[in-house]
């Protein structure tokens, strides 16, 4: 090969978790080739053209706070933006936005090839390269001196890439089969392949690999939708950025479109259920459950008379529109009735027909928490191969994983976010210590610390983390020291400010008084200048003040009852008096410290009790052994 050959960090896989891996590699300073079976997909959206949700929107601004690419592209090149739940309490904001799916991607590819240190590379990988052999390593003995190490991946055609550090984020495209009714057609995604010699890979590596499923809806050629018979649903009047770096959104939104299935069309996929490949037999593996597909929809929920469909726009130049909320493997006849059936779109053509696809994954406890493997040195797995769902928690692993793997090349210590600090610190943490028996997506009522953990402040609990190792700009923090010292000037001004006998935090800890009531009681208050977004953190801060304080001081007891570390050369099946099922699941998962441990499924108190103990006095506890 070329002098190119020779790299620290080797992406395999363009899609949104490559993007970030390969981007925060690079940006880290590692030499770094990001290899795709197509340039021409970079970044593409196999699914819905949106960016954020519930709890996705949380995570989009984490990637951003540290560094990543995810929020930048997605506000240059957004159509639609809002905040969901935003009558909720702000733990439960979430942003939103639709994307000109193509602007984005071409966006995101852009950003790949003027990237420093970033090689992109058309090439398909065929095999991973190891010395020594990981078939031999027990992952569930303590760890050994040397693990079997990754050296680099070939390529189709004999030519290597040799790698320090090599991450896989391969999406759904591990021996990927696609469903349309009876018809089964070889590929991860409409019109592409599949990367089938990659799970023989793992497999002769000795990973385990688990087959998962997931499906998307039908394209409509939007000049035959009759909008007239349809609810419009536009976006914030006052759109928020998803980057900090981005000062508003300026340019013109297009409105989405809300319709609903009725009777009829329940009666038609009712009558073909038969022919659906879920239902058939002729899909067996899981596929999510919080996202079902409309077959799943009208068999689990009979009572209902029908489900939201929202008529999303592909871009500003295709008249392309995604159908979110029936997603379907019927076969083509049926969806064309069933479409057909649905009010504004008894005329709509079919542009693209929905279908499912079936792919391999590989379980996650199979993983370090920095994402590392845990049978091969400096092999890592980001994204959908990891058994999850979502362009967002795609992203986010992969950031991490780029920066662990570039960290890991320069001898530097790992880089792992706590619970208690991010969205990605519990995304990363179910997937290693849980694992997954469905594809996993992101909820906030997974993260028990939310209150703190909310979108509007991710830069000020992640923005110095990113610094410390490098990754966040000097620009970027520079904007968080003057956006700290706004809040800083606030807080201190309504802490010693009185206005008939109490402070200003008393009074704007009221519920009836928001900013402008403030600025009415005080002068001094109205004087003050700083941004919009300076003082809404003020008024969420001290609101909420009570319940965050309560919630710090969980995780500070937390932290000092569950932060004993567990080492990585400790022999589990060595503590006799756990049962057998709890040193089975400890030595399987390997817990980094007593928290982890206590988050795996099945263990007790009993068995952290005797764990702490152990790790405590370990001699006191062979000796009350020897004596039993």
């Amino acid at each position: 090969m070329s002098s190119f050959s020779h790299f620290d960090v080797v992406v395999i896989g363009a899609g949104h978790a490559g993007i970030e891996a390969a981007l925060a590699s690079a940006r880290l300073g590692a030499k770094t080739a990001l290899l795709t079976m197509n340039c021409d997909t970079v970044g593409q959206m196999s699914c819905n053209p949106a960016i954020g949700g519930v709890a996705k929107g949380q995570i989009v601004r984490e990637i951003d706070a540290l560094g990543g690419e995810m929020g930048k592209c997605i506000d240059a090149t957004g159509i639609q933006f809002r905040m969901l739940n935003s009558g909720k309490g702000p733990a439960m904001w979430s942003p939103r936005a639709q994307a000109d799916k193509k602007a984005y991607q071409f966006l995101m590819k852009l950003r790949v090839e003027e990237q420093e240190n970033l090689t992109l590379a058309q090439e398909a990988v065929e095999e991973l390269l190891v010395e020594g052999d990981p078939v031999a390593v027990d992952i569930t003995e303590p760890a050994p001196e040397q693990r079997p190490r990754i050296v680099g991946v070939k390529v189709r055609g004999g030519a290597v890439y040799h790698a320090n550090a090599v991450i896989v984020t391969t999406g759904t495209f591990l021996q990927a089969i696609m469903h349309t009714g009876e018809a089964k057609t070889v590929g991860g995604r409409a019109g592409e392949g599949t990367t089938g010699t990659i799970s023989d890979c793992f497999r002769r590596l000795g990973f385990e690999l688990q087959r998962f499923k997931t499906g998307t809806p039908a394209r409509l050629n939007g000049r035959t939708i009759d909008f007239s018979s349809l609810q419009i649903q536009p976006g914030d009047d006052d759109p928020s950025p998803f980057s900090y770096l981005t000062d508003r959104i300026t340019q013109t939104q297009l409105p989405c479109w809300l319709t609903q299935t009725n009777a009829g069309v329940h009666d038609v996929i009712r009558a073909n259920l038969h022919r659906a490949p879920m239902y058939s037999g002729q899909i067996k593996s899981t596929g999510p459950r919080y996202c079902p597909s409309i077959e799943d929809k009208v068999v689990r929920f009979a009572d209902k008379d029908s489900h939201q469909i929202f008529l999303e726009p592909e871009g500003r130049h295709t008249l392309e529109y995604y159908c979110n909320g029936i997603s379907t493997s019927l076969p083509r006849d049926v969806q064309e009735r069933m479409i057909h059936s649905i009010q504004g779109l008894e005329n709509a053509q079919i542009m693209r027909y929905g279908y499912a696809v079936e792919y391999d994954f590989a379980p996650p406890t199979q993983l370090q928490n920095t994402l590392e493997t845990k049978r091969v040195a400096g092999l890592y797995f980001a994204g959908q191969i990891n058994g999850t769902t979502g362009y967002e928690e795609a992203g986010g692993q992969g950031l991490i994983a780029g920066i662990n793997a570039a960290l890991k090349v320069r001898g530097d210590a790992p880089f792992v976010i706590d619970r208690s600090q991010a969205y990605l610190g519990v995304l990363i943490d179910d997937l290693v210590t849980k694992g997954v028996d469905e594809p996993y997506r992101m909820f906030t009522s997974r993260a028990e610390y939310r209150l703190l953990l909310r979108q509007d402040n991710a830069d000020r609990r992640l923005t110095p983390l990113g610094e410390q190792i490098g990754l966040a700009s000097p620009e970027r923090f520079a904007q968080l020291r003057h956006y700290e010292t706004e809040i800083e000037r606030a807080v201190t001004l309504l802490k010693k400010t009185r206005h008939q006998g109490q402070t200003l935090e008393d009074w704007l800890r009221r519920p009836e008084i928001e900013w402008p009531e403030l600025c009415a009681l005080s002068p001094e208050v109205a004087a003050l200048d700083i941004s919009p977004r300076a003082q809404q953190q003020v008024r969420i801060e001290t609101k909420y003040s009570g319940y965050v304080k309560r919630q710090q001081m969980d995780i500070d007891r937390q932290a000092r009852t569950q932060s004993l570390k567990i080492p990585g050369t400790f022999n589990f099946q060595a503590v006799p008096q756990l049962r057998s099922e709890a040193r089975e699941k400890f030595a399987r998962v390997r817990p980094a410290d007593l928290g982890q441990a206590g988050r795996i499924s099945g263990i007790t108190p009993a068995d952290l009790a005797i764990l702490s103990l152990y790790l405590k006095e370990p001699a006191k506890m062979r000796q009350h052994s020897a004596d039993a």
